[in-house]
């Protein structure tokens, strides 16, 4: 018994590295969130659990006659790796709908009705594996959560982060060919891939928060610096975002109130961008886009389509923008733009009668 559990554990040994490396890592986690840590930590169970049972329905299938023990192993293997994908999707996707269980739950109660009926699978009297006309339900429910994450990261490469896009792609990329070999003799090299998987994603989304502003989740100063560095000769436009009456409403209603106020901005900036389009967050109420092939009228559409959604969540921002130079030239008219279009602002409010709070 106990060289049969010192080869399981050579055998997974890296696997379990990874697993019990990325679990201790999440207990001094200071930036993700508790249900987000409760995921990723069901998650990394998952996948032990996963490694445990595929060994042990190993172990019972060196019996010479049928036993229960088999069957539950079995259903327990069958109805973990689809929903080791599905997790995936949740961590990936954090508001995937609830339907998206579905497949998952009716895949563990196919498999798990072996104990009754042989619409699944059943074992003969000479433990023998025998398929039955549903056998496939779990090759076709982790195909279907594949196909799903492959979704997800073209999306995220075509409409939100082309960085983010591309992690996700890799990892839907690599789910295909662990799902191709579920059809064979290689139950390690899932269990593996699927644990390197969900380490990797929480790798990149851990390091995703140290270029992000904690408060509004845009870009940092520091993400921005590196990004002109690493881009400027791609960078068509900069846009200069400027937060009117931050400092009137940090002293007169409360700093909880500037803060959802920076937190709406800065969803209003987002919304009308694209993949081609960066926001960044460099100072208290201090924003920058940069645009990656825009050209100037499309800039000027980005522009109009932020100041709109702003001022329709209630607030108020001046916007400056330069697509013309350098990039260092794009910075510095933008910046002079933004303070001319918010003397604009202060005047057209003094001729309202509603003159803007200034800054001390």
């Amino acid at each position: 018994m106990m060289p049969a559990i010192l080869d399981f554990l050579i055998q997974n040994y890296v696997l379990f590295i990874l697993l019990m490396g990325a679990y201790i890592i999440t207990t001094f986690d200071v930036f993700l969130g508790r249900s987000m840590i409760t995921l990723l930590r069901c998650t990394l169970l998952m996948i032990a659990a996963l490694v445990i049972f595929d060994s042990l329905e190993e172990y019972t299938a060196t019996f010479t006659s049928y036993t229960p023990w088999r069957v539950l192993f079995s259903a327990l293997c069958y109805s973990l790796r689809p929903l080791i994908i599905m997790m995936l999707v949740f961590l990936i996707r954090k508001k995937t709908t609830k339907w998206i269980i579905a497949p998952a739950v009716l895949n563990a109660l196919i498999a798990f009705s072996a104990f009754f009926s042989r619409i699944s699978y059943y074992f003969d009297n000479e433990n023998h594996f025998q398929r039955g006309f549903l056998g496939v339900t779990p090759y076709v429910v982790t195909i279907f959560y594949v196909l799903v994450l492959f979704i997800i990261s073209i999306r995220a490469l075509t409409v939100r982060s082309s960085e983010e896009g591309v992690v996700m792609l890799f990892l839907s990329i690599t789910a295909v060919f662990a799902s191709l070999l579920a059809f064979s003799d290689h139950g390690e090299v899932i269990n593996l891939t699927y644990g390197a998987e969900t380490v990797l994603y929480y790798l990149y989304i851990y390091a995703m928060f140290t270029k992000r502003d904690a408060l509004t989740g845009l870009y940092n100063r520091q993400s921005l610096y590196g990004d002109v560095k690493k881009n400027r000769h791609a960078i068509t436009g900069v846009v200069s975002i400027d937060m009117n009456e931050l400092k009137w409403m940090n002293d007169t209603l409360g700093h909880a109130a500037g803060d959802k106020a920076l937190q709406a901005i800065a969803a209003q900036l987002v919304r009308p961008a694209s993949s081609v389009d960066y926001a960044y967050r460099i100072g208290g109420d201090e924003f920058i886009m940069l645009s990656r092939g825009r050209n100037p009228e499309q800039m000027k559409s980005l522009v109009e389509a932020m100041r709109q959604g702003v001022t329709e969540a209630g607030y108020s921002c001046a916007f400056g923008l330069s697509c013309e130079g350098s990039v260092e030239d794009m910075f510095r008219v933008a910046d002079l733009r933004m303070y001319e279009d918010k003397a604009r602002i202060k005047e057209e409010n003094a001729r309202r009668g509603s003159p803007m709070h200034l800054r001390s």
